[in-house]
């Protein structure tokens, strides 16, 4: 396993955000789309962090109370473009209420129903937890974060044309190809956990991963860091790469320049969630 302590950045603050849980954000031309694990909305900003325009995902109002808001909020932790730029917010799985998604497309939000996929994929691991997600190759690849029992991080793929027809009848069913564990170290003792995957423009494929001090998918715990990894084409890990300061890394996109953009969420609904940038990352070339 690649050495940390030889791999390091510095996060470059960019932006406040307007939401506090930022779980997930796509690049588009000039545009950043954000999503927030604990809100119904996704918002528009520049790719310096203004904001521009927020779209319900789901109707309704959920609690301001954290504890009261915690087991109804939708937890979207995906957000990928798919191949017609139409967006897809994807639920986390991680409980019943959590296994739906939303499918974007101009001002147009249709409801996704997660669960036969979701449930094809719990027989595999003991906690479902996807925190991510990106076409890649002709696959859609979802992240499995391991932050529960059993620490199973892992990419999981899945067929592209099988999702996009599915999609047209407002479901997910059980498009897996295959399910690929990641082995991820520790970081202060406390195990890396996958939050995020993007695809950069040389078509090197990134994960975003954190330490957070629980045994839960549903548990918060305290983050004590987090990483950028790339993998290469047998989704083996070539490249890791310890960011500071210390937060909890839940998103990562790219700029058509190959920058990348990242956003953390501090686990505090009175602390904004802040748009990151790395300067110096040297990017791996295209895989043959």
């Amino acid at each position: 396993m690649l050495n940390l302590a030889d791999n390091v950045l510095a996060l470059r603050q960019l932006a406040s955000l307007r939401l506090s849980a930022a779980s997930a954000l796509v690049c588009q031309g000039q545009s950043l789309w954000l999503l927030a694990d604990d809100a119904l909305v996704l918002q528009r900003y520049s790719l310096s962090g203004d904001w521009q325009a927020e779209q319900i995902l789901l109707p309704g109002t959920l609690p301001v109370d954290a504890k009261q808001r915690k087991p109804l909020k939708p937890d979207f932790e995906a957000l990928l473009s798919l191949p017609d730029d139409r967006l897809l917010a994807l639920g986390s799985g991680s409980t019943e209420r959590r296994c739906r998604g939303c499918l974007v497309e101009a001002d147009s939000v249709r409801v996704i129903d997660l669960s036969p996929l979701y449930q094809a994929l719990a027989g595999h691991f003991q906690e479902l937890n996807i925190e991510g997600g990106v076409v890649c190759r002709g696959q859609l690849l979802l992240a499995q974060r391991g932050n529960g029992r059993g620490r199973e991080n892992a990419v999981v793929l899945l067929d592209l044309s099988r999702v996009l027809r599915d999609l047209e009848n407002g479901q997910l069913s059980a498009a897996l190809l295959q399910i690929v564990p990641l082995q991820l170290p520790e970081l202060d003792g406390v195990p890396l956990s996958l939050t995020d995957l993007s695809v950069a423009p040389s078509g090197a494929l990134y994960f975003s991963a954190t330490a957070e001090a629980t045994e839960s998918s549903y548990l918060d715990g305290a983050c004590v860091g987090s990483v950028l990894g790339c993998l290469d084409e047998h989704l083996a890990i070539v490249e890791l790469t310890l960011l500071r300061p210390a937060v909890k890394i839940e998103g990562l996109a790219f700029q058509a320049d190959g920058r990348p953009l990242l956003v953390a969420d501090a686990d505090d609904p009175a602390v904004a969630s802040p748009l990151f940038t790395l300067d110096g990352l040297s990017e791996p070339a295209r895989s043959n």
